[in-house]
């Protein structure tokens, strides 16, 4: 029987996030793994640094200012207390902006494309 090591444990943060991304696109909330049959703790971290620098290489980190949540129209209000009541008229909230690396979505792929021609695979667990 062919031994198969598990390593969630020492997963570099970057695998991890590519690994997870992956897992949720997949199937929502199940937990996906990379597996090696007879592949050492070293051989994992090799070749996932590796992968994670030939991604780097081919997609480097490219920021731009993108919508990161949508405007919207905040109602208007009426409040009272112990001096009589009081109203406000609704106002516009505009989309908040902010840096996004446009390139992350594409890394992340050629990771894991990576990792699979390395022979590894993404296993769901549990």
């Amino acid at each position: 029987m062919t031994n198969m090591l598990r390593f969630s444990s020492l997963r570099p943060a970057r695998a991890l996030a590519a690994g997870a991304l992956l897992a949720m696109a997949l199937s929502g909330c199940a937990r996906y793994e990379w597996f090696k049959p007879g592949a050492t703790q070293s051989d994992y971290s090799q070749a996932v640094y590796a992968c994670n620098m030939e991604a780097a290489h081919a997609y480097p980190p490219l920021l731009a200012m993108q919508q990161v949540a949508p405007g919207y129209f905040a109602p208007g209000y009426m409040r009272c207390g112990p001096y009589g009541c009081w109203s406000g008229p609704g106002y516009f909230v505009p989309p908040a902006m902010g840096a996004v690396d446009v390139n992350q979505g594409n890394r992340d792929q050629a990771a894991n494309q990576c990792m699979q021609a390395r022979g590894w695979q993404l296993v769901k667990v549990k």
